[in-house]
């Protein structure tokens, strides 16, 4: 049986089916070292489109050239948020700023990793700054392994 391809381009995005995506934010999941996904609890992981006005607001976005990759909203484990929650935390991921970031699906696979690492190091209670100083870190680690040096 012949299928529709998974991804189009659409005004210069590549477009991807949202179940192709929601695949690529599993495996991005899954890239999370062991250690950290035993604790991770009471975080649902969703994917949008984009961001509301009220989500850009809530980070201090104000520049409609603006957008979010991803956001984190909820309680950090270090700030005590693992306790007395009913509700989840919520990571989202967001599909549209993604894909115009990407000129691939190797590219938009590569980002959504990075944004969902990024999240839950948020949930983790690293701050933003914190997070950009481990991203780095990790880039130069995946640099190394990649070009084997």
């Amino acid at each position: 049986m012949v299928r529709a391809a998974r991804a189009v381009r659409y005004n210069g995005c590549m477009r991807l089916s949202r179940k192709r995506f929601e695949q690529l934010v599993a495996r991005g999941i899954n890239l999370i070292p062991r250690r950290f996904l035993e604790k991770l609890e009471n975080v649902a992981v969703v994917v949008e489109d984009e961001p509301t006005a009220e989500q850009l607001r809530s980070v201090g976005i104000t520049d409609p050239a603006e957008t979010l990759l991803g956001l984190y909203e909820g309680v950090s484990q270090a700030a005590g948020g693992r306790y007395h929650r009913d509700l989840p935390d919520r990571i989202t991921v967001f599909q549209k700023p993604i894909e115009a970031e990407a000129r691939n699906e190797d590219e938009i696979a590569e980002i959504v990793a990075d944004t969902v690492w990024h999240e839950i190091a948020h949930h983790f209670g690293m701050e933003e700054h914190e997070v950009e100083r481990a991203e780095k870190r990790r880039s130069a680690v995946r640099d190394e392994t990649q070009h084997g040096k």
